[in-house]
């Protein structure tokens, strides 16, 4: 057989051989920017030949066969990966797959859809690989779904949602982003992948708490920069475990393969199927901030619920209250909130459970989701009342994966509880995880949410927390035979239960909490609306933290909370300048909160409505990295290019003012631009713009030399912001 060329446009390196039927069939997948270039050779495998820009002026290093058959190597030679690993009732994990069948449809307006057909070419097991390919946002995102039509089960220990090789003779460089341990929150790491295997695994089970954020930055040929460096970005949508390989061969090849990280392989059953989780991915010729625009563009647009339409402004009772919480506290801090011009009142933990297990201390209560009759003896009756009287929207906290050992549904439903048979129950935090793989659970779960929101109709906020792993690793309802789906039952049950409460209860946001950012992830984004990137919440730190997120997660969802965390050694006004990277909000006891402090947040809040639109719905390009530079700056543009924001700041210590040129990207370069300064408290008004600088240039003379600031102390900061004339 001639060999044949099959142009491929949009389509990462799909990890499947597939054999085509036709010589003379091509498929062709596209997006605006890039494309793809594959070919057939005489044994019917595939290779990727080219991945690179539309126009053919760059080239990036990924190429080669995209999948070898299982066992993966004859002869001399390396040892190759694979994505796709299937074990048969006789032992065997050989899999030899060969194309049947394809189509390419368009799926709505701008986004095509790939599906590809395969089957083994002893036993009958089908996979397909589904690919879809969003062509304004140079997005792509993929998946495989296996099907077993054997006689017996088969176990499945891998089935990757993204595999691809590459060249890596000029370097491949990783950058990946650390746990949410506290103030380490997202820390990227940056390294040249060298011989060997680099390996990225979460072992949480639910979450990424203790392991790295299941996204990262490919650079070719250098570490990956914001506006220079070649790259590809991707974020694993999981919620749970994951588990991302690097490595570079004797060839000083490149093969990655991302997936969920297994505690024990899943089991299909005959005339059954499984599927691995979607990724999504953006390349980028010139820069990581490209792709992560591309990628906060195509969750605004395709992913993240009511990801059209602006967040508000919210103030939560935990970090200014914790569990010492009453209705009359609540009511007198909603009025407070109301008059800054705070827009949600979030009651957060500790109105729960009564009697001896109430929940006014860590390991009371969880799981008893009624309303504690002494701290809230109308319920939410007269808050709801009051908060409608002030014109403020209302938010309340739930944990139902969780149970505490002193609470009436443990007593009650021990079997629901994570527990290895016959061994010691661990608990974290003093509690305990309940088997989300159970349908029963899962009904709880939606019930007492429900239950609650069709109550009091006019909530509009729920903060969804999970401060515990899995520390049991055993579900009780899958029993012994299939302890191998746990980790797929238990993160497909909790994401059915948010799908059931966004349909149910539409005009209710859901925020992703993991004890911090565990579950800041485009696995839970697919049912939040608005994720918590860390319990860190002093902002010298915080700045990290939401830059970090930003790489791969939109403005618009990352919440950036005020709160009194650092005491005197910041100002209110960075404190603001720093929330509002993202969607901005407070979480203060008001009435401990000093006239200064109240007076510096009602302005802060001021200024971020006053352009909210252009953080929450434009575009962002950031520009030194706190990591990096005494002087990290980012800034902002509205989507129409009529508006912008930069947000700088001075986080090193200075001993005399220090002027700084903070640089400004997006703008339109023929448009004449007026920059003034916003969020001047009263005794913090500085000026930070520069002495005599001319306020009103064109957006090609802003984008060329910057704006002229002057800090005048460490942990200084200025909010500048652009208006088209």
């Amino acid at each position: 057989m001639k060999q044949q060329w099959i142009r491929v446009v949009g389509v990462m390196a799909l990890g499947l051989c597939l054999n085509i039927a036709n010589a003379d069939e091509a498929i062709k997948i596209e997006t605006q920017n890039y494309q793809f270039a594959y070919r057939v050779d005489k044994g019917r495998k595939i290779h990727l030949d080219f991945v690179g820009s539309t126009d053919g002026k760059w080239k990036s290093p990924l190429g080669g066969p995209l999948f070898s058959p299982t066992p993966c190597h004859l002869g001399n030679g390396p040892r190759y990966l694979s994505p796709l690993s299937v074990i048969t009732s006789n032992g065997s994990n050989g899999l030899e797959l060969s194309y049947q069948s394809h189509t390419l449809t368009e799926s709505k307006p701008g986004v095509q859809y790939l599906k590809v057909v395969l089957k083994d070419s002893i036993h009958p097991i089908t996979v397909e690989l589904h690919q879809k390919a969003y062509r304004d946002e140079n997005t792509f995102e993929q998946w495989l779904v296996l099907k077993n039509d054997m006689e017996a089960s088969v176990q499945v220990p891998r089935l990757d949602s993204l595999y691809f090789r590459g060249n890596a003779k000029r370097g491949i460089h990783l950058e990946w982003y650390g746990s949410n341990e506290y103030h380490t929150a997202g820390e990227p790491f940056r390294e040249k992948l060298n011989m060997g295997i680099r390996v990225l695994e979460s072992r949480d089970g639910i979450r990424h708490k203790s392991g790295p954020i299941p996204a990262f930055v490919l650079g070719f040929g250098a570490a990956p920069d914001e506006t220079k460096v070649p790259c590809m970005i991707a974020a694993l949508e999981w919620p749970g475990s994951s588990k991302f390989s690097f490595e570079i061969n004797e060839r000083i090849e490149l093969e990655a393969s991302i997936g969920v990280n297994q505690s024990q392989p899943p089991v299909v059953e005959p005339g059954k199927s499984t599927a691995s989780p979607h990724v999504i991915y953006s390349l980028s010729q010139a820069g990581m901030g490209a792709a992560s625009r591309n990628l906060h563009q195509f969750a605004r647009k395709h992913f993240l619920p009511g990801g059209d339409r602006l967040r508000p402004v919210d103030n939560n009772s935990w970090e200014g209250c914790k569990m010492n919480v009453t209705e009359d506290a609540i009511i007198q801090m909603m009025k407070d909130s109301a008059e800054l011009g705070i827009e949600l009142y979030v009651l957060d933990d500790g109105w729960f459970g009564n009697g001896s297990e109430a929940r006014v201390r860590a390991g009371y209560g969880l799981g008893d989701w009624e309303f504690n009759e002494k701290r809230f003896p109308n319920g939410l009756t007269n808050i709801m009342k009051e908060a409608k009287k002030l014109d403020i929207e209302f938010g309340i906290w739930f944990e139902p994966e969780m149970v505490s050992p002193k609470s009436k549904l443990y007593k009650n439903k021990p079997e629901w509880v994570m527990k290895n048979p016959g061994r010691h129950l661990a608990a974290q935090r003093r509690q305990y995880v309940l088997d989300v793989a159970n349908p029963e659970v899962q009904d709880h779960m939606f019930k007492v949410v429900n239950d609650v929101l069709s109550s009091y109709p006019d909530i509009r906020y729920v903060k969804w927390d999970a401060n515990s792993n899995i520390n049991n690793p055993y579900s009780p309802y899958l029993g012994a035979k299939n302890q191998g789906n746990m980790i797929n039952a238990y993160n497909y049950g909790y994401l059915s239960v948010m799908k059931r409460l966004v349909e149910a209860h539409p005009k209710v946001d859901f925020m992703a909490c993991g004890a911090g950012g565990g579950r800041a992830n485009f696995g839970a984004m697919r049912y939040g609306h608005t994720f918590w990137p860390s319990d860190f919440t002093d902002p010298r730190y915080r700045l990290h933290a939401q830059w970090n997120f930003s790489s791969f997660m939109p403005p618009l969802a990352i919440t950036g909370h005020v709160t009194h965390a650092g005491g005197g050694k910041v100002t209110p006004k960075f404190r603001f300048d720093v929330s509002m990277m993202g969607q901005l909000g407070m979480e203060v006891d008001t009435r401990k909160s000093s006239p200064d402090y109240l007076a510096a947040a009602r302005t802060g809040i001021a200024a971020y409505k006053e352009i909210r639109a252009v953080v929450q719905q434009g575009n962002q390009y950031r520009h030194a990295h706190p990591k990096d530079s005494p002087t990290p700056s980012l800034n902002y543009v509205s989507q129409d290019q009529k508006q912008a924001l930069i947000l700088a700041f001075q986080t090193d210590p200075i001993k005399q003012p220090k002027p700084f040129n903070a640089p400004v990207s997006g703008l339109d370069e023929q448009s004449v631009y007026t920059v003034y300064e916003i969020n001047l408290p009263d005794g913090d008004q500085g000026p930070r713009l520069a002495k005599g600088v001319n306020i009103s240039q064109s957006g090609a003379a802003w984008m060329k030399s910057g704006v002229p600031l002057v800090f005048t102390r460490q942990w200084d900061s200025a909010s500048i912001r652009f208006i088209k004339e």
